[in-house]
């Protein structure tokens, strides 16, 4: 069962030998544990410039399996946004730990993806959280982001490279779905990372057409929106015509005022009600929202609770984060501003909005098309999400004409743990080409935090040999 393996596998220790260079970065002492953890925590900077000038540092936190460091595969993580820290995935999704109110102290999390695999989280693009960067004509967008990514994990496994032997997998959310397909075509392409195995990626943004009617219809369907309006919609052909119809901008805001009371990104979910005082920081949500009203030319815009979930934690971790003595313990550069924030509106503005409303499906194409037989495509959606929502992502998914594995479409898969044994936690389909889709019942945008339990089962079934 999923927590007898967790109970099990918190008291192991580390058996991997480190560098001298490597050591420079171990952090020793993290501020507002109790107990300071059994497995290893590093973190610091890695330079991923073109011209290794050192113009372009790019801050990570890499955390040992809490299993088998020395066998275990490798993960990297990244937030989307496009221009939100992974640091964010790692405060309050899927990292060993979570902030406490207004960052005072951390608690364990016990679904933490570092229970089965070692997880290094990043800050990127360059400019984001405590990432940086003194290049002022950088042409943010997917090529660059594919192309600093590629070089920063070339030099994490030239720090660590005792791990370059074990399987390494990418994994992402949102807008993951541009950073993770055009990331996996670079790294399938060369081949200077030979045990890259394959790609997770979770809510994805996909296609922007595809998650605006997303968006839409599953609110519809969660009977929030009314059908007289819904109709509306559809009559006005938002639902099919790209870039909309100008007649569109009015209905979507009609809409966007009655989703105001609800948190879209996990319609079942309550909302943060901190004061604007402990809202510190840009949330990942707010940018998303912001790319999809600048896509087009006019304004577009019940499920059961985990015990540890907390709306606010996003605004806790920027607490915890921009402390002093935690910065000093992670190694993060003296001359980094203070006030750390979740999402950079200046790398968002600045992103390339012709990436941003770019159809993905043809590089998950390619990908599959150069990638070995062996290689793993993942991608996992909450269906609690409008906003990169299921809805979306299956028409996009089923458009494709991947060759379907007979007798596992749709089937579903059960729930573990001790409480909710043998509940279906959602659906995976699978086909011929690599690619799988799973979906996660009442997850919201961000599964680790909203089904943190389900996200780690689901994770561990992916990198298993039977998947």
């Amino acid at each position: 069962m999923l927590f007898l393996l967790v109970s099990t596998m918190a008291i192991a220790t580390s058996a991997v030998n480190y560098s001298s260079r490597a050591l420079q970065d171990k952090i020793t002492d993290l501020p507002g544990l109790s107990t300071q953890p059994t497995f290893e925590m590093f973190s610091g900077y890695i330079d991923v410039s073109s011209a290794q000038d050192n113009s372009r540092q790019m801050f990570y936190w890499f955390v040992e399996s809490q299993s088998k460091p020395e066998t275990d595969p490798v993960f990297l993580w990244t937030n989307g946004g496009p221009g939100c820290s992974g640091l964010g995935g790692f405060m309050t999704e899927q990292g060993p730990f979570r902030p406490t109110a207004n960052g005072t102290a951390l608690t364990e999390n016990p679904f933490a993806w570092n229970m089965i695999a070692n997880v290094v989280f990043i800050e990127q693009p360059v400019g984001v959280g405590f990432s940086t960067t003194t290049d002022t004509d950088i042409a943010y967008g997917d090529a660059q982001a594919a192309a600093d990514n590629h070089r920063f994990v070339v030099g994490f496994f030239k720090r660590f490279s005792q791990f370059a032997k074990q399987d390494f997998f990418i994994t992402s959310e949102s807008y993951g779905g541009h950073y993770m397909p055009t990331l996996a075509l670079s790294l399938v392409k060369t081949k200077d990372v030979p045990n890259f195995r394959g790609v997770a990626v979770g809510n994805p943004l996909t296609y922007m057409p595809y998650r605006n009617y997303g968006m839409y219809g599953t609110a519809y369907g969660h009977q929030i929106i009314p059908k007289p309006m819904f109709d509306q919609y559809i009559l006005a052909k938002c639902k099919d015509t790209w870039p909309t119809p100008a007649a569109c901008g009015a209905i979507t805001d009609q809409m966007d005022n009655i989703l105001g009371g609800f948190d879209p990104y996990a319609l079942d979910f309550p909302v943060c009600d901190a004061s604007s005082s402990e809202q510190f920081g840009t949330h990942e949500r707010h940018l998303m929202r912001e790319n999809v009203r600048r896509s087009t030319s006019h304004h577009s815009g019940g499920g059961y609770f985990p015990k540890v979930y907390e709306p606010c934690s996003q605004a806790w971790a920027a607490s915890y984060l921009d402390r002093d003595d935690v910065r000093k313990a992670i190694h993060v550069n003296a001359d980094v501003p203070k006030q750390w924030e979740l999402c950079s509106n200046a790398v968002n503005q600045h992103f390339n909005m012709t990436d941003v409303n770019a159809p993905m499906m043809p590089v998950w194409e390619e990908v599959m098309k150069v990638s070995p037989s062996n290689f793993k495509i993942m991608v996992y959606s909450g269906d609690d999400d409008s906003v990169c929502a299921t809805l979306g992502t299956q028409q996009w998914m089923w458009k494709m004409n991947m060759q379907e594995k007979p007798g596992e479409i749709w089937q579903p898969w059960k729930f573990n743990n001790v409480a909710d044994d043998g509940q279906v936690a959602g659906f995976v389909s699978k086909f011929q080409e690599g690619m799988s889709f799973a979906t996660v019942h009442g997850a919201g945008h961000m599964v680790p935090q909203t089904r943190p339990a389900q996200s780690l089962q689901l994770m561990t079934a992916f990198i298993s040999e039977e998947w």
